[in-house]
C-alpha cells in the first residue's frame, strides 16, 4: 500500500489533509477533551491521529523520491507545529484547554510512524 501510495501521491496529499481537517474537526468541539471525552480514549485519539498525519505527510513529501533528511526533518517539523498549533487553538474553544500531555502523546505518535516509514522503506 505505501509503494501505491508513493507512486499515487495525490491520494497521499489527500489522505494528509483529511486528516489536519479531521483533528482540526476534534478540537473544535466545545467542552469535550477528545473523541468521547475519556482519557484512554483521548490519548489512543491523540496517537493515533498524529500518527496517521506525519505518516501521509511523509508519503507525500517524499513520494518515489530517496529519502533524505531534509524531508524528514520539514515532516518532523509540520507534524510537531501542527501539534502545537492545535493546542493553541483550544484556547479559543469554549471549555477547552490546550494540554502539553497532548503534544507529549502526538509526538509519540510522529515518532513511531516516522520509524515504520523508514524502516518498510529499508526493507
Amino acid at each position: 500500500m505505501i509503494k501505491w501510495l508513493e507512486r499515487k501521491r495525490i491520494f497521499a496529499i489527500i489522505l494528509t489533509l483529511l486528516m489536519a481537517i479531521e483533528i482540526f474537526y476534534f478540537s473544535s468541539i466545545t467542552g469535550v477533551k477528545g473523541p468521547g471525552g475519556g482519557l484512554n480514549l483521548s490519548i489512543v485519539y491523540h496517537f493515533v491521529a498524529f500518527f496517521l498525519l506525519s505518516f501521509f505527510l511523509m508519503v507525500s513529501v517524499v513520494g518515489q523520491k530517496e529519502i533524505k533528511i531534509k524531508y524528514i526533518v520539514t515532516v518532523l517539523l509540520i507534524s510537531m507545529a501542527y501539534s502545537v498549533l492545535d493546542e493553541v487553538h483550544q484556547i479559543f474553544v469554549p471549555g477547552r484547554f490546550p494540554d502539553l500531555f497532548d503534544i507529549f502523546t502526538d509526538s509519540a505518535g510522529i515518532f513511531s510512524s516516522m520509524i515504520l516509514y523508514l524502516y518498510t522503506k529499508k526493507n
